[in-house]
């Protein structure tokens, strides 16, 4: 009796208890710590946020390739434009649909990163488990990039630039047209789900590694800082 009381209380999660447990990461960083430690925890988050971003960035395309023909890249007029739209649209439906891999991709870079930083510091973590950790941050990231698309649809051909294609849920709310691109696209970065990634990947990190909070936000300060980066370099290239 005992032991299939014991048997049944050690049982391993199923997946759909996998999949369930993958939201704690919005508000149960304790709770996703323990998700996160599950064999192939990482699979579920990193599907989900493949799919909506590929799919809400393949929704965008048309609306892309109609700001890109009123404001053409850089030393190159409309009609050359219009010649090189056939190979640009191609390219952006090769990258949605390859969201997920460069999702992937890009997860295992600051996954590196983190594991390098707690060499550093002296903490006791793994690679895998930083992967897992990232990706479950990601749907966060995921549910931004959403709400973005949701206000993009919503304004419909009011939007007239590329840097409009990047709503902002933050204080470059508050910034005119003809605002800094550099002031832009920092105060763009740190938007509200920006800031809740960065919280709950602290305090996540910090459950699952078994180290104070100020380690653990130390310790992860590398990998936004490192977004924030690639963000700002991002849209200094926009127009």
């Amino acid at each position: 009796m005992n032991t299939a009381a014991s048997d049944a209380s050690e049982r391993k999660p199923g997946v759909a208890d996998r999949i369930i447990g993958m939201f704690n990461i919005f508000l149960d960083p304790a709770g996703a710590a323990k998700n996160i430690r599950l064999s192939w925890s990482w699979v579920a988050p990193l599907v989900l946020s493949g799919i909506v971003i590929g799919v809400c960035g393949y929704l965008l395309i048309p609306t892309t390739l109609r700001i890109m023909q009123m404001n053409p890249p850089p030393n190159m007029t409309a009609e050359q434009f219009e010649k090189a739209r056939p190979i640009i649209e191609t390219g952006q439906k090769v990258s949605a649909l390859a969201s997920p891999v460069i999702i992937g991709v890009f997860t295992a870079l600051f996954a590196g990163i983190l594991t390098a930083v707690c060499a550093v510091l002296d903490i006791r973590s793994q690679f895998r488990d930083h992967f897992s950790l990232l990706a479950h941050t990601g749907l966060i990231g995921a549910l931004g990039y959403l709400c973005g698309f949701l206000v993009i649809r919503l304004r419909g051909d009011a939007v007239q630039s590329l840097l409009e294609l990047r709503p902002g849920f933050g204080l470059d709310l508050l910034l005119g047209e003809q605002a800094n691109k550099f002031v832009y696209g920092l105060l763009n970065f740190f938007s509200l789900f920006q800031l809740w990634n960065i919280v709950m990947l602290g305090l996540t990190f910090a459950f699952l590694s078994n180290v104070s909070k100020g380690r653990a936000f130390a310790a992860t300060a590398p990998v936004w800082l490192l977004g924030l980066v690639f963000a700002l370099i991002g849209v200094m290239f926009q127009r």
